[in-house]
């Protein structure tokens, strides 16, 4: 009877690990949050995607720990912009285990891609350092790229399809609702594009600035343009001779407004605008205050294009 008992309860446990093992949730892990925000929309109802690199640390300068290489080493899909954002992590990648499916970003075809500096497209004027190891712009190559491509929300369908792709190969079970949640993920999107091209005006005698150029794929979508770029690199705390050549250009134009970014030094900002009242609007690039969802990354524009309006005066 024992025994009998025992072999029941051992048929029962098989039948469940095999259970869980045909059912179990796909792991997607994202580098950055704004990529989280769009798989999320896409595994709504199946799984939430995990963030590998906190929203309050800094993509540019963030360490990798042995729980980040066993969060990244865990995942199935994983989802990157690429080395011109996420240097660190190419090698933990490539050491990464072979079965791993990686979607890196830039390698999409079809993206929206602007460089970074001063190129083609700009009329503006950008301010960078005569001194020191970016002077003039010297990239490496690569570095040209801006990597912020997912605040134009033609990329971000073209993230969503990817990932929706690799999900249904990856886990054909769940297949439908991939598909459907891509569906929903975009009309929301047609919605949102509608509603900013109606509502997002720029004033013709507006004339703002930026600290750093984090702005240039909503900008460039929506058809806005800064006067001054205060900034060439967040990374890079600008000289004095680059904060008099600031202040000059400030002073000298009729700037109303200076948009920030999280990235932005208040003691940067108070030296170059001096005594100068300008309208300062802060504005979150990378939903640092947001909650991960499927709506967050539609939020994430909302509240994008919200500062702008406030910097406009709307």
């Amino acid at each position: 009877m024992i025994r009998q008992l025992y072999m029941a309860l051992m048929i029962s446990a098989l039948t469940l690990v095999w259970v869980d093992a045909a059912y179990a949730q796909v792991r997607v892990v994202t580098s950055i949050k704004p990529l989280q925000m769009i798989a999320s929309a896409i595994t709504e109802g199946v799984s939430e995607p995990v963030l590998l690199i906190p929203s309050t640390q800094s993509y540019h300068h963030f360490v990798l720990r042995p729980s980040s290489v066993r969060t990244l080493n865990q995942a199935e899909l994983f989802v990157w912009v690429g080395p011109e954002l996420e240097t660190y992590l190419t090698g933990a990648i490539e050491q990464s285990r072979s079965q791993q499916q990686v979607l890196q970003v830039l390698s999409l075809p079809g993206l929206v891609i602007h460089h970074a500096g001063h190129d083609g497209e700009d009329a503006v004027e950008i301010i960078v350092p005569e001194e020191g190891l970016h002077a003039g712009h010297k990239h490496a190559a690569g570095e040209d790229i801006d990597p912020h491509l997912w605040l134009d929300t033609r990329n971000a369908r073209a993230i969503a399809r990817a990932i929706t792709e690799q999900l249904v190969q990856i886990d054909a079970g769940y297949q439908q609702a991939y598909l459907q949640n891509l569906v929903i993920f975009e009309q929301r999107l047609d919605v949102l594009d509608a509603t900013l091209n109606a509502s997002l005006k720029m004033p013709e005698e507006m004339h703002y600035a930026v600290y750093h150029d984090a702005f240039r794929y909503f900008e460039r979508q929506f058809g806005l343009q800064h006067d001054v770029v205060f900034v060439g690199s967040e990374e890079i705390q600008p000289g004095v001779r680059h904060m008099l050549a600031l202040r000059d250009a400030v002073e000298n134009r009729n700037i109303n407004c200076l948009m920030e970014d999280v990235t932005s030094r208040a003691s940067t900002v108070e030296t170059v605008l001096g005594k100068k009242e300008v309208e300062r609007v802060r504005a979150d690039t990378t939903g640092q205050s947001l909650t991960s969802g499927p709506t967050a990354y539609i939020q994430l524009i909302e509240n994008l294009a919200n500062a702008f309006q406030q910097c406009f005066g709307q």
